[in-house]
């Protein structure tokens, strides 16, 4: 994006399916913001965090922080819509990446759906597939093209599958 000095100005879209998510991506909003001269244009869907740094949210979180089977059941059809709706938007705003945070069964449901859009995305918050299910590691490779990990083991498990991953 270019603002009205014709600087280019980064634009993000940002994913928080919850609230812990919410306060990830207020932080990382603000360090985007400190390292960008023009500052940087943010889209997506948060909560109160970051909404109070400026982020307009498609939607209310609540409809997606939802835990377990039998409370994502009921919700179904609306989390199939909403994946579809932020989707959707992310095509239209065409920013220069796209960031998940967290809350792997809603954001890598995205990211699959973007993939060969041209868009990257890159996701915040390592799922723990170290721990279970390692081949998700491979299949996350062919939708993803970064990981950011918290831990500082996880880097050389993901890049072992091909995805590339930084310890933050």
């Amino acid at each position: 994006m270019t603002d009205e000095t014709g600087a280019n100005t980064p634009s993000i879209f940002l994913i928080a399916g919850e609230p812990s998510g919410d306060i990830l991506g207020a932080r990382l909003m603000d360090g985007l913001q400190a390292l960008s001269p023009n500052g940087v244009d943010c889209h997506g869907i948060g909560c109160t965090m970051m909404s109070a740094r400026g982020l307009k949210s498609l939607f209310p979180i609540s409809e997606i922080a939802l835990m377990g089977i039998s409370e994502i059941l009921p919700h179904l059809p609306n989390l199939i819509s909403r994946i579809n709706e932020a989707v959707r938007t992310i095509k239209e705003v065409r920013p220069d990446v796209v960031v998940t945070i967290d809350s792997p069964g809603f954001c890598l449901r995205v990211a699959k759906k973007l993939k060969g859009s041209g868009i990257p995305v890159v996701h915040y918050v390592a799922p723990s597939v170290w721990a279970w299910k390692s081949w998700r590691a491979k299949q996350m490779s062919g939708y993803l093209d970064k990981v950011l990990a918290l831990l500082h083991f996880e880097p050389p498990f993901f890049e072992k599958h091909g995805l590339p991953c930084e310890f933050v």
